[in-house]
C-alpha cells in the first residue's frame, strides 16, 4: 500500500483500537505485524489489509462499517469484504497471508508477555495465578497449517513462557513443616 493510503487508514482505525478501559491495542498490532512480516516478507496488499483490520474481529462485517471505511480511506468495499473473509478464516487459514497473521497472533501470545496478560485477565475471571501458570504449561498444541519457521518461533516463545510459569509455580508452593 502507498504511504498516503496507510497513513489515512491508520488515522481512521486508531480510535477503533482502544479497549473499553481506554488502553490502545496499537502495540499489539505492531508486534503481530513484525512477526507476520518475518514469516511472510512479501508485503502484499492482502497482508497489509489483514494486519490493519484483524484485531477488530468482525467489525468490518457490521452494517455500514465497510462502506464508511471505503468512503474514508479509498479502499474498495470489495477489498474490505475480502479482508473480512480472511479474518473469519484465521482459525483455519487458507492463504499465505492468513497463515502468517494467524501464526503471528499465536506466537505473540505464546511468550512470557502473553502469560503476563493472562495473569491480568485471570484475576478478573476468578482464576488463580497458579491455575493460569498450569494452563500455560499444558498448552502444547501446534496447528498443522503452521510453517516450520512459525512452529520454531512458537516453540521458542513457549519455552521462555514455560520457564516463567514454572518459576511462578515454584514460588506458589507453600513450604511444609
Amino acid at each position: 500500500m502507498q504511504n498516503a493510503n496507510v497513513d489515512e487508514l491508520q488515522r481512521f482505525l486508531q480510535p477503533l483500537f482502544l479497549d473499553l478501559d481506554g488502553v490502545s491495542r496499537l502495540d499489539d498490532a505492531g508486534r503481530i505485524a513484525r512477526i507476520a512480516y518475518e514469516l511472510h516478507p512479501e508485503r502484499t496488499r492482502s497482508l497489509e489489509l489483514l494486519l490493519a483490520f484483524h484485531l477488530l474481529g468482525h467489525w468490518l462485517e457490521k452494517m455500514g462499517n465497510a462502506s464508511r471505511t471505503a468512503l474514508n480511506t479509498g479502499i474498495s468495499e470489495a477489498e474490505l469484504r475480502k479482508t473480512a473473509a480472511s479474518i473469519r478464516r484465521l482459525d483455519a487459514p487458507l492463504t499465505g497471508e492468513e497463515r502468517a497473521v494467524a501464526s503471528a497472533i499465536l506466537i505473540d501470545a505464546a511468550g512470557p508477555r502473553g502469560l503476563a496478560e493472562k495473569f491480568a485477565r485471570a484475576r478478573r475471571e476468578g482464576r488463580t495465578v497458579a491455575d493460569t501458570a498450569r494452563e500455560a504449561l499444558a498448552d502444547t498444541h501446534v496447528p498443522e497449517w503452521m510453517s516450520d519457521d512459525a512452529r520454531e518461533m512458537l516453540l521458542r516463545r513457549r519455552a521462555a513462557r514455560a520457564t516463567f510459569a514454572r518459576a511462578i509455580l515454584d514460588e506458589s508452593l507453600v513450604p511444609r513443616a
